[in-house]
């Protein structure tokens, strides 16, 4: 008797996970249909079929925070490109459980700090884009907390010296773009700690030559050193 009750709740048991393997099937491939009807396009990685690995791009299409509940279904997501959307990062907290995405492009989105601070948490992430967006030093605080960061623009928006100082913590971060602020000579101070940086874009800014030059000695110990 006790056999066959057992037999029935392993039965039972794997009718349950097969029901929800098809359940998220199903979710994942709604998700997908809905980037397609916004105008996107989505890309599977056919060398990693076993991680079913995709890449986004809504770049140029008429999206909001709104219609972004679908990002929480689509497993697998490494790479989302939401460039020149009207985005401002509300809708984003729908990646928090998104723990695959490596890349986010945000350049030319009226991203908030208060949209930044939904998207803090995603620890994998590598690439991050909020070049030309509405944030400031507090959104540089929540960007500190991404540890993964290697790539991070942060061309074209109203952050001060003080600032930097929030990406500290960023000890894995190679490539930074901080062109087109007002970043100086003090806000690069706050770089000289960075062991892994190798590029700096420090176009129009108003950083001096002797500044560039004491940060491109830093940036080619670094790179001796890799």
């Amino acid at each position: 008797m006790n056999g066959r009750l057992n037999n029935e709740i392993i039965v039972a048991g794997l009718i349950v996970l097969v029901s929800l393997g098809v359940l998220g099937c199903d979710r994942r491939q709604a998700a997908i249909e809905k980037v397609k009807e916004l105008g996107g396009t989505v890309e599977i990685d056919k060398d990693k079929p076993e991680s079913a690995a995709m890449a986004v791009s809504l770049m140029d299409c008429k999206v909001n925070d709104a219609e972004l509940k679908f990002l929480k279904d689509l497993s697998g997501l490494e790479s989302l490109d939401l460039r020149n959307t009207t985005i401002n990062g509300e809708g984003l907290i729908h990646l928090k459980g998104v723990t695959s995405l490596k890349k986010l492009l945000l350049h030319y989105c009226p991203i908030t700090d208060s949209g930044v601070r939904q998207i803090k948490e995603l620890s994998g992430l590598t690439e991050l884009d909020v070049g030309h967006s509405r944030i400031s030093d507090m959104g540089l605080g929540y960007i500190g907390e991404m540890k993964a960061l290697r790539d991070l623009c942060l061309s074209d928006i109203e952050i001060s010296d003080a600032g930097l100082k929030n990406l500290n913590q960023l000890q894995e971060l190679v490539r930074l773009y901080i062109n087109d602020t007002n970043i100086t000579d003090a806000g690069l101070e706050h770089l000289m700690v960075l062991k892994k940086l190798v590029q700096v874009d420090t176009s129009n800014t108003k950083c001096t030559e002797a500044g560039l030059s004491q940060l491109e000695e830093v940036l080619s110990r670094n790179r001796r050193n890799r």
